[in-house]
């Protein structure tokens, strides 16, 4: 698992590659807990895009991300989930708890913007 995180017209993106399952939860925790806290009043997303696997571990560093983020005031969005991630939060019912985009939104959408697109993808 490779996470690394930069700066973005949107704000703080953490990207996740390769495989997020059972071995690899630790460590994805403990990079956005890192993340969130040294970018403390920065939008949080989290791009998917890159995992190549992820089993229901991942659900569980969502939520965990999710609530320790929006917890301490900042926003948080998952962006460019891939399908068989995704199925596997439509299974556990995720997907109505937490905000998915395809993409990462522009610098000149609006956060209303940002929830009709969330919606439009449910």
């Amino acid at each position: 698992m490779k996470c690394s995180h930069k700066r973005e017209d949107c704000g703080i993106v953490i990207r996740f590659c390769g495989e997020l399952g059972h071995h690899e939860a630790a460590q994805c925790v403990e990079y956005l807990e890192k993340t969130m806290i040294l970018y403390a009043n920065e939008p949080i997303f989290l791009d998917l895009s890159g995992l190549t696997f992820m089993d229901s571990s991942g659900i569980a560093v969502v939520l965990g991300a999710q609530r320790n983020i929006m917890g301490a005031g900042q926003s948080f969005c998952v962006v460019g989930t891939p399908p068989s991630a995704m199925r596997i939060f439509r299974a556990g019912g995720i997907q109505n708890r937490v905000q998915f985009l395809p993409k990462l939104p522009k610098k000149t959408e609006t956060e209303e913007d940002m929830i009709c697109a969330a919606k439009s993808t449910k």
